[in-house]
């Protein structure tokens, strides 16, 4: 069997990015050490879904 990238769909994406987006707002409040690295994880979500459209 063919080893295969799979890329993920524009809707995981745009779900795995809200989850990130509800991630960071707690870690805003609680965490706020881990609120940089979720904004960037935002921003490639964000990035890698424009690509797909």
């Amino acid at each position: 069997m063919a080893s295969e990238h799979h890329l993920p769909s524009a809707t995981d994406l745009a779900r795995e990015l809200e989850q990130v987006r509800r991630e960071h707002d707690i870690a805003l409040k609680d965490r706020p050490e881990h609120a940089r690295a979720l904004e960037q994880r935002i921003h490639k979500l964000e990035a890698e879904l424009a690509r797909q459209k």
